[in-house]
């Protein structure tokens, strides 16, 4: 039996090489532009997908994630850092959150984003089974 791939939605455009290999590697829908997602777009893709991967432009705050889907189960922010994402009510919800430390530094290998965060993709594919017992991820926050 053939295993369902993890539905992705990407908020902004990405460098190419990461495009191409988050839809190689998972059921990808890409932005058609790089024109920020509206809050009800992305509460939209919350409610839809099992990993969001927005930009430090997309404030994800308590009431969005309020209407987010069962299947979220990861928001892998494209950049460093989460204070735009509501982490403690990703926590209370089970919705792992990472980011991606030095992804936009100059001479960082932008394949990295598209390779690394899989193990956080496939825990969450498994219902975040991966994580330590304290729930802790490299690179995430929503469980310690």
């Amino acid at each position: 039996m053939p295993i369902e791939r993890l539905s992705v939605v990407v908020t902004r455009r990405l460098p190419e090489p990461v495009e191409a290999r988050l839809q190689e590697l998972f059921d990808t829908k890409l932005s058609p532009d790089d024109a920020p997602m509206s809050r009800e777009a992305i509460v939209a893709a919350m409610k839809e997908a099992d990993v969001v991967v927005p930009t430090i432009t997309d404030r994800i705050d308590a009431g969005m994630l309020g209407q987010a889907g069962d299947r979220l189960k990861l928001i892998a922010n494209y950049g460093a850092g989460v204070d735009h994402i509501d982490v403690h009510t990703a926590r209370q919800r089970g919705i792992l959150v990472s980011n991606t430390p030095g992804v936009l530094t100059v001479g960082a290998d932008p394949c990295h984003f598209a390779s690394h965060p899989r193990g956080a993709f496939c825990d969450a594919r498994r219902g975040l089974g991966g994580l330590g017992s304290d729930g802790a991820s490299r690179g995430a926050r929503g469980g310690a």
